[in-house]
């Protein structure tokens, strides 16, 4: 049995587009897809995923959309940079003595934070990171626009908290072409008790949730000091789009730019209620029309001071 569903799966995978993200979203959601004219937060994802705009190689890379950060919302949100490399060795690695984070730029969920590099295997750490060069993500659900990035490897300053990972906050900008509305996203406990909670931009419970996500409780539920300022710079960066997501980290009263995020777990989520996806979805224009040329129409108020270099 397990080795029919896994030559299943394995046709699955190599079925056309039309097929493939068909198929996928009658699993998810109980109904086809609506490419034609997609009305669904849902739908929108998927029409991305199947026809991306250029631009989304781009600012999907870890590399490359630093300099798009860096232009429109200000090089004090970068996190401090270590290094990029097309493969990595052991003593490079070894070179570096401060807490790092290691990841591919091409992909999701291949990064390794390092808090104490004195105690780590740095030959295998450097074997490890060098397989994620020829990890096939686009491939993985079809997420197109990956597939034109070169793959590199990404070292950056490791943001802690008493020694911990920071905060992520995913900030949802929704366009319309008139207006912009914002949702912030807070995963908690990621290796314990897993809870994820959607915030107004004035941090108001949202009235829906991700399907299969308990709420947030206690000190979870207080808002980041720079909250406004996040928002802002979200706003910002998500300006030319229909919908963007932006990932932020924050430490104390500051907040850096992690990624920008196009289609959000290659659409594999449902809201909670289901209405929730047609009225957000109302929300995001489509066709989208892309211009990164235009300036934000609203400056950044900044609080924080510029970020220190850092250096191997």
């Amino acid at each position: 049995m397990r080795k029919l569903r896994s030559l299943m799966y394995q046709l699955f995978k190599k079925t056309p587009d039309a097929i493939y993200f068909n198929l996928n979203y009658l699993r998810l959601h109980g109904r086809f897809c609506n490419f034609s004219a997609p009305k669904r937060v849902s739908e929108k994802i998927f029409h991305r995923m199947r026809y991306p705009h250029p631009c989304f190689s781009t600012l999907a890379d870890k590399v490359a959309v630093r300099n798009y950060i860096s232009e429109r919302a200000g090089e004090q949100y970068l996190v401090p940079f270590v290094g990029v490399y097309d493969t990595i060795t052991e003593r490079q690695l070894s070179r570096i003595k401060e807490p790092f984070v290691i990841k591919a730029n091409h992909s999701a969920g291949q990064v390794k934070v390092v808090k104490k590099p004195w105690h780590t295997d740095m030959f295998k750490l450097a074997c490890e990171a060098n397989q994620w060069l020829s990890h096939d993500y686009a491939g993985l659900h079809r997420e197109k626009h990956y597939r034109d990035i070169k793959p590199q490897l990404v070292i950056e300053k490791a943001l802690l908290v008493d020694g911990e990972v920071p905060a992520d906050y995913k900030v949802l900008v929704l366009n319309n072409g008139d207006e912009q509305e914002v949702y912030i996203q807070l995963i908690a406990g990621r290796f314990t008790d897993i809870r994820c909670q959607f915030f107004t931009e004035d941090w108001q419970i949202a009235p829906f949730n991700r399907r299969g996500y308990k709420p947030l409780q206690g000190d979870d539920l207080k808002a980041p000091g720079c909250l406004d300022e996040m928002v802002q710079v979200a706003r910002a960066l998500s300006e030319p789009f229909s919908f963007c997501r932006v990932d932020f980290f924050v430490v104390g009263e500051r907040c850096y730019v992690g990624e920008l995020t196009f289609t959000p777990v290659a659409g594999e989520f449902v809201l909670d209620p289901v209405s929730a996806d047609v009225e957000l979805g109302s929300k995001i224009g489509f066709p989208e029309n892309i211009d990164l040329t235009k300036p934000p129409r609203q400056s950044i108020k900044a609080t924080a001071p510029t970020a220190e270099s850092v250096s191997a």
